[in-house]
């Protein structure tokens, strides 16, 4: 009896593992064809702490917008907030955020503000995700003295 329901263990186990090597095979597969996109509503903001910018990301997978789903945000380097950190696209896979920079003083180091958006969707089991990584185009507020 204990040897059956070893087997029936190991057989489980096994097509779950299976599963998830599959769903892994057919994500890396599509991964190609996911394209992530954005633009920007203005050439450049301002880090004065007050000024903000909106970048639009578009999702499509073989030039069909991928609607609902999930992505995530960060900002890799410089300061500021952006927002969401976590949204859906709609149903012409667009998704919007706004980015708010710190206000910057005449001693700021002026480093590049690079933001990560990544679909995390691709898989079903097992999480593969496609990465977009953008250069956020932040300039030093005017000086009066």
């Amino acid at each position: 009896m204990t040897g059956r329901v070893r087997l029936l263990a190991m057989a489980l186990i096994g097509l779950l593992l299976a599963a998830i090597v599959v769903d892994y095979v057919q994500a890396q597969a599509r991964l190609p064809n996911i394209s992530i996109v954005g633009q920007f509503d203005q050439p450049k903001v301002i880090a004065d702490g007050k000024s903000s910018i909106i970048l639009t990301v578009r999702v499509t997978e073989n030039g069909n917008p991928r609607a609902d789903v999930l992505l995530q945000a960060w900002l890799e380097s410089g300061g500021g907030l952006f927002i969401p950190e976590w949204t859906y696209t709609d149903a012409d896979g667009r998704a919007e955020y706004t980015y708010t920079p710190n206000a910057a003083g005449p001693y700021d180091l002026q480093e590049d503000t690079i933001a990560h958006v990544i679909d995390i969707n691709i898989g079903r089991l097992f999480e593969v995700d496609k990465h977009y990584r953008i250069k956020i185009p932040i300039e030093a507020p005017l000086t009066t003295e």
